[in-house]
């Protein structure tokens, strides 16, 4: 007998939008502000994924700066983003058709993310596509961030789908560890900030596009 999904969760930087060069120039900006040298846009994008305190310890260890001035930078570049969340940032490829094709299917959906909750929200309503998520779980205080299960699983939770049949769809390897560390059916989408080779990522469905989604759903799960 084919499982049913109950319902799907997605990453959102990389996953759902291509959010790296507005999360670049916040930070550029906030490392200018303190008198460091700016990063290029590629070196960036292998240092996302944790959220902004995580990528400021990880730009200091690439600039070679001790971490004294991470709480400064973390707060600037808050600033910065706050203010400038989606000037560049794009829905990925098929992202639109994909999320329609789910809500014609009546599956639920959500999103975790590790970005704070309500910038989480602006940027998704910027890039339009709010109106197909019943929630959007972000980083708040006192929820730990992934791949810690515990985003999943609330996200899960507030869409009413266990976590067995919810599918968590992101791209990198924080989500596929988050995904597993839940047991929930684990997609990986191609092309997004993975930062580890797809074949070690041990998930239940690496897709080279967000098209593939709603095939291996009508050909693989019950409906």
């Amino acid at each position: 007998m084919k499982q049913k999904i109950t319902g799907c969760v997605f990453d959102l930087d990389g996953t759902l939008a291509d959010t790296a060069p507005d999360i670049a120039q916040a930070l550029n900006l906030a490392l200018t502000d303190a008198g460091l040298v700016q990063i290029q846009l590629k070196s960036v994008i292998g240092m996302i994924g944790g959220g902004i305190p995580t990528l400021v310890r990880r730009a200091l260890l690439y600039l070679d700066t001790g971490e004294d001035l991470v709480e400064e930078l973390v707060g600037s570049m808050q600033a910065h983003y706050s203010k400038n969340y989606c000037d560049k940032s794009l829905l990925m490829d098929g992202v639109e058709d994909c999320l329609k094709g789910l809500r014609d299917r009546e599956i639920p959906l959500a999103i975790c993310t590790n970005k704070e909750e309500g910038i989480a929200k602006m940027v998704v309503s910027a890039l339009g596509i709010d109106k197909y998520f019943d929630i959007v779980v972000g980083s708040r205080l006192g929820l730990n961030k992934k791949p810690d299960p515990s985003m999943l699983i609330l996200a899960a939770d507030e869409i009413n789908s266990p976590v067995k049949t919810t599918m968590m769809i992101g791209d990198s390897e924080v989500d596929a560890a988050t995904g597993i560390a839940a047991n929930s059916v684990s997609v990986i989408i191609r092309g997004g900030y993975c930062h580890k080779p797809y074949d070690k990522l041990n998930v239940s469905h690496v897709l080279d596009n967000m098209e593939g989604l709603l095939d291996i759903l009508d050909k693989q799960y019950a409906r």
